[in-house]
């Protein structure tokens, strides 16, 4: 009997030290939007090509049509967690050095206060190889931490992964030596250390995560349009997919019903006039070197608000005929 008591004490010990070590883990709460909440999409292409199709916004906005949400979409082609896309510019004349572009997005963040945030990034900076998660893993802490406020949540996607059927897939061959894995295990294999890496940031935060990188790679039909951006149904799939994972109610009508794609086309109309306020055409007179010479053009942008406002209406109007 003593020796049961000690073999059990010992495994007590045992199972306190392995949790020690891995830190504590923070449970999300059951994810819900509030009525008033404001909802930021933050991240690179994966974003930035979401406004194009309206499907994630649309199937949330479809599971609370009472509640008054809106929503932002600040993704950026090319983005990391480090802002790399928002220093550039025409001579580099709009945000500067990184430092200053990633100040730029925590500004434009803080700008917008919002209660919510959607955050997908891990694909551009997974070419730095496995060597570079834990640089990628700081860099997204760094983020949230300076992005954070009080009672603001995160919802972190991981990157989704590389997929077949687009010419990658040859083996890989060093000169004099057999074939390796093809291109796109190899670019899995990766992105697979990112996915873990966004992960480790949600369980220690207890941030809402959802594993796009897992999910897609088990399934059976294509999701992107070459192998690395979602295509139409790809983003109607993705859709279904946070649902899942966030356990949203049902939507009031079904995402593939004529309400649904009527109101997403408002939400596709919405989502351009909002990226025409704050990624103007001509920001070489509103940001750049030329902006002495047109002093009207850096009063244009702020001009797009009543017309998002419009479109804005105009969903709260379909939502409010559905209920």
């Amino acid at each position: 009997m003593a020796r049961l008591c000690r073999a059990a004490l010992l495994l007590g010990l045992a199972g306190t030290s392995l949790v020690l070590a891995q830190g504590p883990r923070k449970a999300a709460p059951a994810f819900e939007l509030q009525d008033g909440d404001r909802v930021v999409f933050l991240g690179n292409s994966f974003f930035e090509r979401a406004r194009q199709h309206g499907y994630l916004e649309t199937s949330l906005t479809l599971r609370w049509p009472g509640r008054k949400v809106t929503f932002r979409n600040l993704g950026w082609d090319g983005d990391t967690v480090f802002g790399h896309s928002r220093t550039g510019g025409r001579r580099r004349s709009v945000f500067g050095n990184p430092e200053e572009g990633f100040g730029k997005l925590i500004a434009h963040l803080r700008e917008l206060d919002p209660s919510v945030i959607f955050v997908a990034y891990g694909w551009n900076e997974s070419f730095a190889g496995e060597p570079g998660a834990a640089g990628f893993q700081k860099g997204l802490e760094r983020l949230l931490k300076e992005a954070g406020a009080e009672n603001r949540r995160f919802v972190l996607l991981s990157p989704t992964p590389a997929e077949r059927g687009f010419g990658a897939e040859l083996p890989f061959r060093k000169t004099g030596q057999p074939a390796g894995p093809d291109y796109v295990s190899q670019r899995n294999a990766i992105l697979k250390s990112y996915r873990d890496a966004v992960a480790s940031v949600a369980g220690k935060g207890g941030h809402h995560f959802v594993d796009l990188f897992s999910t897609l790679k088990q399934g059976k039909e294509p999701y992107s349009t070459n192998g690395i951006h979602p295509g139409t149904a790809g983003y109607r799939t993705i859709a279904r997919i946070m649902a899942r994972s966030l356990h949203l109610p049902e939507p009031v009508v079904a995402l593939d019903s004529k309400e649904a794609e009527s109101l997403r086309h408002t939400v596709v109309k919405k989502n351009t006039l909002y990226f025409h306020r704050w990624r103007p055409r001509n920001d070489a007179f509103v940001y750049g070197e030329r902006k002495n010479e047109q002093a009207i053009a850096q009063t244009e942008p702020v001009k797009f608000e009543p017309f998002v406002t419009v479109q804005e209406t105009a969903i709260r109007k379909q939502l409010e005929a559905l209920k």
